[in-house]
């Protein structure tokens, strides 16, 4: 995993819909791997999952444990396009020091 991978400003909690219900995203770093845990509404059973990399040098979504690879690949692919939208569309803002001995119109 890249270093800019675990140092992202990317949420750490959103909500992403795959195939017809809610998931509730958490994630989390483990020994240096970014793991999504999807928490379903409806009581689906709980989702944890990564992205691993194939012995051709490819990424694919992977569950874990393993067992609910298309699960994982469905799931994967909505948490990746949430990404994509949340990191083009981030603000940016910038903060500044009062440096003026007028008073400001929030004093």
């Amino acid at each position: 995993m890249r270093k800019q991978d675990l140092d992202s400003n990317d949420p750490k909690f959103f909500d992403v819909i795959v195939g017809e219900l809610i998931a509730h995203v958490s994630v989390h770093i483990i020994k240096s791997a970014k793991v999504f845990h999807l928490v379903y509404d409806g009581g689906r059973e709980p989702l944890n999952m990564t992205i691993a990399n194939a012995d051709d040098g490819s990424k694919f979504w992977t569950s874990l444990p393993e067992g609910r690879q298309e699960e994982a690949e469905l799931a994967g692919a909505a948490v990746a396009a949430y990404l994509r939208e949340y990191r083009r569309n981030q603000l940016c803002v910038t903060t500044t020091d009062k440096r003026s001995a007028a008073p400001s119109l929030f004093d």
